[in-house]
C-alpha cells in the first residue's frame, strides 16, 4: 500500500503545533501572570496573549534544561503550570462576561489572518512533497537533517548525547539545542516525529516573533497612538528583505545559475526574516530571549521584589538565549557592553546594577550549558578553529563586479580587506534594501530635530550599531561560513523593521507631517516593491528547488548534496519508507548505521531518529566528542560502504559488536551496493526495496527478533536488482 507522507507530514505538523500551545504558550501565560513583569495581570487579554511566547522562550529552555536530567521534575513542574493555567482561566470567564469575551477588535481577526497565513506558509515549504513513489524534501531540509537529530537525541535524554557519535558513556552534544528541548516535548506528549515537532515549532517561531514585534512597539518604543495599525504593518514588513533578487537575476542570465536559496549570491548573508524562520527559527528565538531580557529591564519597578523578580526573569532570558542562540547573544553582549560604558557615564546606576545582576544570574543558570562547550577542538570543515576572528566582511559578489568591469584584482590581503571596506556601503544596500533607507531617514530626522534623541532612541541606536560593528569587523571561524556574520544583524534588521513601521503609518495617517520628498518616497517604494518579491521568490525555491533539479530543469553540481542522477525523488521515497519502519519495530536507543560520507547525506539523518556510531564525517565531533576516538570507527564502519574483499558477513557482525549498532542500512548510492560479492547480497536484509537494504547485525538474537518483528511492515523490493539495472541501462 503506498503511504502518503505528505499527508502524514501535513497531520503531523499540525498536531505539534497544537502541542506547542502546551509547553509554550500556557508556560508563558503562568509565567507572566506569576512575575507579574510587564504589568501582566493588569494587561487586557489580548496583550497578556501577546506576551506569553515570548515570555515562555525567555525562560523555559534554560529549565527544561537544568531539570531535564530528573524527568518526573520536569513533568511535575509543566502538570503544576496546566493546573495553574485551568485556574487562571476559571478565574478570567468568572469576572468577564461572555459577550465580552466575544467582541475581538477588527485587528484581533486581521492577527489571526496573519498567523494562519505564515502557518500554511511555513507546513508548506517544510513538508516533504510527495508523487506517486517520488518524494522531495524542502531545500531547507539541510539544516534540519542535522537538527531533526538533535531533536531526536533529545527526545530520549536531556542532557542530550551527539547522534552522530554514539558511544557509551555517551557524548555530550556540543550546540546550541534549547529549541529542540522544547521540540523534543512535543515528540515525548504527541504521535509526532521528530522532524514534525520542529515543523510546528517552526509555526510558533513566526508566532512569537510577530508577538515581539507588537510588545516591543508598545514596551520598547513606546507607541501609544494607533498601536495595533502600527503592529500590523511591522507582521506585514516581515515580507520584505534586501535587494537579494538584483544579483540572483543577474547570476541566471549570465551563468544561467540558480541557487536553492536566494541569499546564497553572497557570502556572508543578511538572511529575510522569512528566510530565518524557515531554516533557522532557533536563532530568531535567540532574539526573542534577549530582546525580553532587555525590556524586562527597562519596566519600571514600585518595589525592591518587583526589581529582584524582574533581574531573575532577565537573567533567566540571557541564560537560555544562550542557548538557542550563542552568535545572537554574543552580539547583544557587545550592545551591552557599550550600553552599560554609556548608562555609567550618564549615572543611570539602577540600570546598571540591574543589567549586571541580570547578567550574573543569567550566567550563573548558563554555567552547567557551558561546561559542555570545554573539550577538545576539531580541526577541519566540520568545526574547530576560534569563534572570532578579526576581518572586514566580505561581499564576494561586489568583488567579482570589480574584477570582471574595471580589471582591478587586489594582489595583497591588504588590498583585499581595503577593497571590502570601501565595498560595506554597497554590500550592505544589497542586503538590507528599503530598512537600510529607513535607518537613514531615521538619522536625517534625529539630525533634523524632528525626533528627539531619548534613552529608548539611544538604546536603539546602540543595539543597530554593535550589530553594524560585530558584521562588518568580526567573523566566526568554527565552520567554513561566517554564521556569526549571518546572524549577528538579528538585532538590527528588528529595530529597522519597528522603524519602518512607525514611518510607514505616519507617512499614511499624517502625510501633512510626515512628507518625505518624492524621490525619497519613490525610491523606497521600489526598493521595497524589490524586497517582497525577492522574498516570495525565495520560498517558492526553497520548495521546488529539489523538484527541478529532479527533473533536468536546473544545472547540476550547484548542491553536491543533492543526488544528480535524477533519481532523488525515488531513493528518498524508499530511504524514508525503510526508517520509517525501523522507527515502528525497533527500540529508539537502538544504533542505526549508514554510509557516514554519503554526499547525498540529508534522508539519512533527515529520517533515521536513531543515533549512528559515525553518522558525519569525523564521527560528528565537532558537536561533540574526541576526534581521537573516532579514528577506528572511520577505518572499520566506513570501510564496510566500499568494496573491500575483507567486507564479509562475519566481519560485519564484528565491527557492529563493536560499536553496538544494530542495524545497518545501505543504499544504491553506496559502492558497496554494486558488488555482486559482497555482504549486501550474501546476506538477508531485514527491510528492502529497490534502492535500499537493511540488515540486523551483531547479535544473531537480536536480528531474529528484529526480523520476526519487522517481516510484515514492508516487503522486499518487488523488482530484482538486474531488472532495475537493466532498464536504467547501468548493467555491467
Amino acid at each position: 500500500m503506498l503511504r502518503n507522507f505528505t499527508a502524514i507530514d501535513i497531520i503531523g505538523s499540525v498536531e505539534a503545533t497544537l502541542l506547542f500551545a502546551l509547553v509554550l504558550f500556557i508556560p508563558g501565560y503562568v509565567v507572566g501572570w506569576l512575575s507579574n513583569v510587564f504589568e501582566f495581570r493588569e494587561r487586557r487579554i489580548t496583550t497578556q496573549f501577546l506576551l506569553s511566547s515570548p515570555l515562555a522562550v525567555a525562560v523555559l529552555p534554560v529549565l527544561i534544561y537544568l531539570l531535564g536530567r530528573y524527568p518526573k521534575v520536569l513533568w511535575t513542574l509543566f502538570g503544576a503550570i496546566w493546573l495553574g493555567f485551568i485556574f487562571l482561566c476559571h478565574q478570567i470567564w468568572k469576572r468577564s462576561s461572555l459577550s465580552h469575551m466575544q467582541r475581538l477588535p477588527t485587528v484581533a481577526w486581521l492577527g489571526v489572518v496573519f498567523v494562519l497565513a505564515w502557518a500554511f506558509i511555513a507546513i508548506a515549504t517544510l513538508v516533504d512533497l510527495q508523487f506517486n513513489h517520488r518524494l522531495y524534501f524542502s531545500s531547507t531540509a539541510y539544516d534540519y537533517a542535522t537538527r531533526a537529530a538533535f531533536t531526536a537525541a533529545a527526545a530520549r535524554t536531556i542532557p542530550p548525547a551527539n547522534p552522530f557519535f554514539a558511544a557509551s558513556p555517551p557524548v555530550p552534544l556540543r550546540y546550541h539545542y534549547f529549541w529542540m528541548l522544547l521540540c523534543s516535548l512535543v515528540t515525548r506528549l504527541g504521535n509526532v516525529g521528530p522532524r514534525q515537532a520542529m515543523y510546528g515549532g517552526t509555526v510558533w517561531a513566526g508566532v512569537t516573533l510577530m508577538s515581539l514585534i507588537a510588545i516591543s512597539l508598545k514596551f520598547f518604543v513606546g507607541v501609544r497612538e494607533r498601536l495595533e495599525q502600527k503592529v500590523l504593518i511591522g507582521c506585514g514588513l516581515l515580507l520584505a528583505t534586501g535587494l537579494d533578487m538584483l544579483p540572483n537575476v543577474y547570476l541566471y542570465l549570465h551563468w544561467h545559475q540558480v541557487n536553492p536559496d536566494m541569499e546564497w549570491w553572497n557570502e556572508p548573508q543578511i538572511t529575510s526574516w522569512v528566510d530565518s524562520l524557515l531554516w533557522v527559527p532557533h536563532h530568531v528565538m535567540g532574539l526573542v530571549a534577549c530582546t525580553i531580557g532587555v525590556l524586562v529591564l527597562r519596566q519600571k519597578a514600585a518595589t525592591t521584589f518587583q526589581r529582584a523578580v524582574a533581574m531573575l526573569v532577565a537573567g533567566l532570558a540571557f541564560a537560555s538565549a544562550v542557548g538557542l542562540s550563542v552568535l545572537v547573544t554574543f552580539t547583544f553582549a557587545v550592545f551591552a557592553f557599550f550600553w552599560l560604558l554609556f548608562a555609567a557615564h550618564r549615572r543611570w546606576w539602577d540600570d546598571v546594577a540591574g543589567v549586571l545582576g541580570a547578567s550574573a544570574i543569567g550566567l550563573l543558570a548558563a554555567l552547567p550549558y557551558l561546561s559542555t562547550f570545554v573539550g577538545p577542538a576539531v580541526d577541519g570543515t566540520g568545526g574547530g578553529g576560534r569563534f572570532l576572528a578579526i576581518s572586514i566582511r566580505d561581499f564576494t559578489f561586489g568583488r567579482y563586479l570589480i574584477a570582471s568591469g574595471l580589471h582591478i584584482v587586489p594582489e595583497t590581503m591588504v588590498g583585499r580587506e581595503l577593497l571590502l571596506l570601501l565595498l560595506l556601503p554597497l554590500n550592505y544596500l544589497f542586503e538590507l534594501g528599503f530598512f537600510l533607507l529607513i535607518g537613514v531617514v531615521r538619522l536625517n530626522s534625529i539630525r533634523a530635530g524632528s525626533i528627539k534623541m531619548s534613552r529608548q532612541e539611544e538604546t536603539a541606536w546602540m543595539m543597530v550599531g554593535a550589530s553594524f560593528l560585530v558584521g562588518s569587523f568580526l567573523r566566526s571561524t568554527t565552520i567554513s561560513s561566517n554564521d556569526l556574520g549571518w546572524r549577528c544583524f538579528l538585532p538590527a534588521q528588528l529595530i529597522l523593521l519597528l522603524w519602518a513601521a512607525l514611518f510607514i503609518d505616519d507617512w499614511w495617517s499624517a502625510p501633512q507631517v510626515v512628507r518625505p520628498s518624492a524621490v525619497v518616497a519613490g525610491f523606497a517604494g521600489v526598493l521595497l516593491a524589490i524586497g517582497v518579491i525577492g522574498t516570495g521568490y525565495q520560498v517558492v525555491m526553497l520548495r521546488i528547488y529539489p523538484i527541478l533539479l529532479d527533473d533536468g530543469h536546473l544545472t547540476s553540481g550547484v548542491v553536491p548534496w543533492l543526488d544528480q542522477d535524477g533519481r532523488l525523488g525515488e531513493r528518498t521515497y524508499a530511504l524514508r519508507s525503510v526508517y520509517d519502519s525501523l522507527r515502528t519495530t525497533v527500540p529508539v536507543d537502538t544504533i542505526v548505521q549508514y554510509n557516514p560520507y554519503a554526499p547525498a547525506f540529508i534522508p539519512h539523518q533527515l529520517y533515521s531518529g536513531h543515533s549512528a556510531a559515525i553518522g558525519l564525517p569525523l564521527c560528528g565531533a565537532s558537536f561533540g566528542g574526541d576526534l581521537s576516538r573516532c579514528a577506528g570507527r572511520m577505518q572499520s564502519v566506513a570501510s564496510l560502504f566500499r568494496k573491500p574483499s575483507s567486507a564479509e558477513s562475519a566481519g560485519l557482525d564484528i565491527v557492529c559488536r563493536l560499536y553496538s549498532i544494530k542495524v545497518m542500512l545501505v543504499d544504491d548510492s553506496d559502492p558497496v551496493w554494486k558488488d555482486r560479492d559482497s555482504w549486501v547480497w550474501k546476506r538477508v536484509p531485514l527491510l528492502a526495496n529497490d534502492y535500499v537494504r537493511a540488515f540486523a547485525c551483531g547479535d544473531s538474537g537480536q536480528e531474529t527478533r528484529l526480523v520476526s518483528a519487522s517481516e510484515e511492515k514492508l516487503k522486499p523490493a518487488t523488482s530484482s536488482w538486474n531488472e532495475r539495472q537493466a532498464n536504467s541501462g547501468e548493467l555491467e
